[in-house]
């Protein structure tokens, strides 16, 4: 999927008065987590494609599309400390996910918000990682980007003592 905004919704969103909101559901996966974690950049919950998303205000730039690898930065309230630590434990990178959703797709007089029909993703993109996780009492950010295979060293993963250590007996 392009990561462009149609020019009939920046137009809309640009107007001086939009009875729309933008709606940023993110998944975040990772193997050490039991199940994935879902938020939605609002104070309510909402429920789409059948998966429930906790509300819970964030802030992502638009990913860069330029010389350097697609990257972006997400900023999190730490009001839920579970959020914090299942990412800032895990050794490995998590996975991200985001899409975002207009306010005008959702019955906004339920609790939690439901789709009404087959709602139109207006951006997105799915498989960046999470890096550069740094988390204090007020905020978590992070970096997401795309990694970029063709730039790796081969072989990625060398066999070292700590990694092997069955090969340095």
């Amino acid at each position: 999927m392009p990561r462009t905004i149609p020019a009939a919704v920046r137009a809309g969103l640009e107007r001086e008065s939009s009875p729309d909101a933008l709606l940023a559901f993110m998944t975040i996966t990772h193997a050490n987590l039991a199940e994935p974690i879902r938020v939605v950049s609002d104070v309510i919950d909402y429920v789409w494609n059948g998966e429930t998303y906790i509300g819970l205000p964030f802030e992502v730039t638009a990913v860069t599309d330029e010389d350097g690898p697609p990257a972006t930065q997400i900023r999190v309230q730490n009001t839920d400390r579970r959020v914090g630590e299942a990412i800032r434990s895990t050794p490995e990178r998590a996975i991200i996910g985001l899409s975002v959703l207009s306010s005008a797709d959702f019955d906004l007089t339920q609790e939690p918000r439901v789709a009404t029909g087959t709602p139109a993703t207006i951006y997105a993109f799915q498989h960046f990682e999470l890096v550069d996780v740094s988390a204090d009492v007020v905020e978590i950010t992070a970096r997401v980007f795309l990694r970029d295979y063709t730039q790796e060293q081969w072989p990625g993963i060398s066999a070292t003592q700590s990694r092997c250590p069955g090969l340095f007996r």
